[in-house]
């Protein structure tokens, strides 16, 4: 199985688990979907490879809130849709389960700018 499909596989296998808890689903998907844009080395302003990087090389510098933070990540998935088309794909496997509505670039687009909106950079 190649990585397109293993990332498919297990976005459904995360639906399948509670379809009804779509909190999780979304937090679970969006954090695998960051994982595969990481993977394809795609980084916005230093953020995820670098900053990774510079973390791991010095561990007292390690800033797990900064990984963590949600907001952050969905900034960087967003970013990462419009540029790589599997991300793209994985983001709109998981957005008609959350939000029952075909995922569009304006919508994507609309979701960065209310991120930015909010004053989330990386």
């Amino acid at each position: 199985m190649n990585t397109y499909d293993s990332v498919f596989q297990l976005l459904a296998n995360y639906i399948e688990e509670d379809p009804d808890d779509l909190v999780n689903f979304y937090d679970d998907a969006m954090n695998l979907i960051r994982g595969a844009a990481a993977d394809k080395n795609i980084e916005f302003d230093g953020y995820f490879r670098t900053r990774w990087e510079i973390s791991a090389d010095t561990i007292f510098e390690f800033d797990e809130e900064y990984f963590e933070d949600e907001d952050r990540r969905d900034l960087y998935v967003f970013l990462a849709a419009l540029v790589d088309e599997d991300i793209f794909s994985y983001l709109h496997y998981m957005w008609q389960f959350v939000f029952h509505q075909e995922l569009t670039e304006e919508i994507i687009e609309t979701r960065i700018h209310e991120l930015k909106e909010k004053g989330v950079t990386f």
